[in-house]
């Protein structure tokens, strides 16, 4: 049996499926995730080789998840590891070895990917919000810095973004 749970960034529930599977595995499904928006979902489980490195207990798994939660309550905060290890009672080496290995992907590039998806749907909403605005809710000090991210994440700067929209 393979349990797969997708949450969105606000911790929604948007895909539960359980597989029953005593062999390899080839999952694939599409879920409407908003008007006009849709996630393609892929596993592939190899059954004959399974992942020795993943030793992660479940409460170390939870702390990963409470961690996600810290960083997507107050994007306007730039958390350090350190604080984040502080926080859920892990030393910083475990929390970020751990983080990269079951997200893939390290916390920082995590924060950064969940900054400029806000930043998206701040610019593409009808708020109002200025780019300025928009930066400072987002953490950054200087809304160059914020321009310069959004440019290198979707290839076009948030100006010229607003605009399109």
């Amino acid at each position: 049996m393979v349990d797969i749970y997708i949450k969105d960034k606000f911790g929604k529930l948007i895909l539960s499926e359980k597989i029953q599977a005593k062999e390899d595995i080839y999952y694939e499904k599409t879920v409407i995730i908003a008007k006009n928006q849709t996630l393609k979902v892929t596993i592939t489980l190899n059954t004959a080789f399974p992942p020795t490195d993943l030793a992660w207990t479940e409460k170390e798994l939870q702390t990963f998840d409470k961690i996600i939660e810290l960083i997507s309550k107050d994007l306007s905060r730039n958390f350090s590891i350190e604080e984040l290890a502080d926080h859920v009672g892990m030393n910083r080496t475990k929390l970020q070895a751990g983080f990269k290995q079951v997200f893939n992907k390290t916390i920082n590039s995590f924060t950064q990917e969940l900054k400029m998806q806000s930043a998206k749907d701040l610019i593409t909403g009808n708020k109002g919000y200025s780019l300025k605005e928009i930066a400072s809710m987002l953490g950054y000090r200087h809304s160059n810095h914020f321009s310069v991210a959004f440019k290198k994440r979707f290839n076009v700067s948030p100006s010229v973004f607003k605009k399109i929209d």
